[in-house]
């Protein structure tokens, strides 16, 4: 009989490998081949480990992978339901609004993005993390802005290189000046490709400090309002696969939808270095 502990290993591997193949052709019998273990014995531990079924669990996950792809991307529908699975565009459609209630086409266009019912990956080892809803005041901004594009799906993986390499030269650069520092974050669809999606990194100073940046700096107003609220603390190069967790996990847990603006992390720069970062994200959400 396996161990407590390694049948979280086995689960965390399973559950890597099914996110790595949520665009791929993904069904009971691959995912039983692919665990070297019966497909009794594989759903049953999945069941007792996770408290979910392997079949609901791959296919809320695909769902809300598509959602995020509607709001990242100009895909077409029928492009994104084939991508994650389904056998055509009506059956996408239907499964979409029995999941959230709306179709694919009118959750593309809703001004807040709700996520109430986003399905987080799943992790038998996840820290405790303390999100909190809090009214912030106008915050002005100023520094300067990175602009690149990606498809979508790699960001995460992919492009958390990109994003540490940056902070780390503004965290060299900032710590020397202030004691605190900003990251602003903003992603929407692409325009060199359907599939991509856009993602705009802001390196930034309160206004009052303007004069130790360099010139041509960009002005950034954040309007006051409610924030959801989540101290952080790791590495440059772990920024992206928190900010994905947010998203599946702690945004959903508070119920909440996400309304226009950046995503803020605040960086603690007196107990910040360019290899381990502390501070807070602020993500402004709506009550739904």
């Amino acid at each position: 009989m396996l161990s407590l502990n390694l049948k979280k290993q086995y689960i965390n591997d399973l559950v890597d490998w099914i996110e790595a193949n949520l665009t791929d052709e993904l069904n009971i019998d691959l995912i039983t081949l692919k665990s070297g273990y019966s497909k009794w014995h594989m759903q049953r531990m999945f069941k007792e480990m996770t408290g979910q079924t392997l079949a609901s669990y791959t296919r809320k996950r695909r769902l809300t992978m598509s959602a995020m792809a509607l709001r990242l991307t100009s895909m077409p529908l029928i492009d994104i339901a084939v991508r994650f699975g389904f056998d055509n565009q009506q059956n996408f459609t239907r499964v979409f609004k029995s999941h959230f209630s709306m179709t694919p086409g009118a959750y593309r266009r809703i001004p807040d993005m709700l996520m109430k019912d986003f399905h987080s990956r799943i992790s038998t080892q996840r820290s405790w993390v303390n999100a909190r809803l809090a009214e912030k005041p106008e915050l002005q901004l100023c520094g300067e802005v990175i602009e690149w594009e990606c498809r979508f799906g790699e960001y995460i993986d992919h492009h958390n290189q990109v994003v540490a390499q940056h902070t780390r030269d503004f965290v060299r650069f900032a710590g020397k000046h202030v004691s605190r520092g900003w990251l602003g974050f903003q992603f929407s669809p692409g325009v060199n490709s359907a599939d991509q999606q856009h993602i705009s990194l802001f390196q930034a100073l309160e206004s009052q400090y303007a004069d130790v940046l360099p010139r041509n700096v960009q002005n950034w107003t954040g309007e006051s309002g409610l924030y959801a609220e989540i101290d952080w603390h790791g590495t440059p190069e772990e920024i992206n696969a928190f900010t994905a967790e947010i998203y599946y996990n702690h945004l959903p847990a508070l119920g909440v939808a996400r309304r226009a603006g950046k995503d803020l992390l605040k960086l603690d720069l007196k107990y910040s270095t360019p290899d381990l970062l502390q501070g807070t994200f602020y993500i402004p959400v709506s009550t739904c």
